[in-house]
């Protein structure tokens, strides 16, 4: 093997990636039932992580004659059970009670391992001219395939994004699980570029190792980062438990008026919404709005009423949705602690009000009060100062007056 500048910049990228892999591979995930799409997730990247890492090494050591024609076949190769790989993994993450494993693990798995057959088999049989003619049938397959999952992705990733709503509705969630449509799409951009190691190109080839082992660098990390999330989309995916109804109206005697029948119904529902809110101004006192990533499923069990209904009685008592209603109290909150000690770290009262993200909290400060963070706080400045100068001032006279 000859140490060019190419095959050096492939040793440290192997080194790399495999320490990647160890790492994703020493990860410790607790075996609990709600990490168990987690670390099937996990299993999967470090297949790629594997493959990657071995396929390398043939590469470096392969002999010079035949170099660019296996580079071409590596890099194809590698690239579609890689895509597989990852589809596979951010679609356990994202839908894991959807994702039938089997059915998309099995059926995809065979026609890549054929296709990846038949092209090195033509590359050590075949006339090179032969051998370019069937590496441009798998690349056209390859493109499909991509084409294929970000159909599969695109469709998944919209039903994640409204179950994840449903069930928590934090508009903030949402926001920070974008990276998984980010990850996605960036390892389709890298999935792409390998067609330049397959042009045979060696600067265009070393462009594309430096892409990809920054991906791969990006994506352990994202990985690592998702174990706070991973729970709670499987929380988000399950099925739905039966919760507790409440009693509907008795069917009416065959005497009864239409009148009286929608004036008893209406009892009722005034009933309930008068018992939701007196169970719901207990869990204000309680401060539970300042609970994150809590499923409405679970605050609706904890009023004893279901999802449906306490929705119904936001839309119907309160004139707003629960959402706005919640960040509402959030917001009041945060008021309340930079009122009481304006010089308090912003971080600190994003967390405490029940904020994840400063950003967010930002924007939804500035749209629901009127005032950016940085102005309320000088207000707030402002007000503690007079009142102290005021009591400073007052305080020579309440004296003299003692005396």
């Amino acid at each position: 093997m000859v140490y060019t500048a190419y095959n050096m910049l492939n040793i440290c990228s192997l080194l790399l990636i495999g320490t990647l892999g160890l790492v994703m591979a020493a990860m410790h995930i607790p075996v609990r039932s709600d990490t168990r799409h987690y670390r099937s997730a996990r299993t999967f990247l470090c297949m790629a992580f594997i493959l990657l890492s071995l396929i390398k090494v043939l590469e470096i050591v392969t002999p010079k004659a035949s170099e660019d024609e296996l580079t071409s076949c590596y890099a194809l190769i590698v690239a579609a059970f890689q895509a597989l790989c990852f589809t596979m993994s951010i679609m356990i993450l994202i839908s894991p009670r959807r994702v039938a494993h089997r059915w998309m693990g099995w059926k995809l798995l065979l026609p890549i391992a054929l296709a990846s057959l038949v092209l090195v088999v033509a590359q050590r049989k075949l006339p090179f001219g032969q051998f370019r003619l069937v590496l441009v049938g798998c690349s056209l397959l390859y493109v499909a395939m991509l084409a294929y999952f970000t159909w599969v992705f695109r469709n998944a990733y919209q039903h994640f994004k409204a179950e994840m709503f449903t069930c928590y509705q934090e508009d903030e969630l949402n926001r920070q699980l974008r990276w998984v449509s980010h990850t996605f799409y960036s390892s389709l951009a890298v999935g792409s570029l390998a067609f330049f190691s397959i042009s045979g190109v060696k600067l265009l080839d070393c462009v594309f190792v430096v892409l990809y082992t920054a991906f791969y660098v990006y994506l352990t990390i994202q990985f690592i980062n998702y174990s706070h999330y991973a729970s709670l989309v499987w929380r988000a995916d399950e099925p739905v438990d039966v919760l507790m109804e409440e009693a509907e109206p008795s069917e009416p005697a065959s005497g009864v008026l239409k009148s009286d029948e929608e004036a008893g119904a209406a009892d009722v529902a005034q009933s309930r919404y008068a018992l939701i809110g007196a169970r719901l101004e207990g869990w204000v006192n309680e401060k539970k709005f300042l609970l994150s990533n809590v499923a409405v499923k679970d605050v609706a069990a904890e009023l004893g009423t279901t999802p449906r209904r306490l929705n119904e009685y936001f839309s119907k008592v309160v004139g707003e949705d629960f959402v706005k209603w919640r960040i509402g109290l959030r917001l009041r909150h945060a008021c309340q602690l930079i009122d009481e000690n304006p010089d308090r770290p912003i971080q600190e009262i994003v967390a405490a009000s029940g904020f994840g993200d400063r950003s967010y909290f930002y924007r939804k400060f500035a749209e629901l009060k009127g005032v950016t963070v940085a102005e309320y706080k000088r207000q707030a400045k402002l007000r503690s100062a007079s009142q102290k100068n005021g009591s400073s001032i007052g305080s020579p006279a309440d004296a003299s007056a003692a005396s």
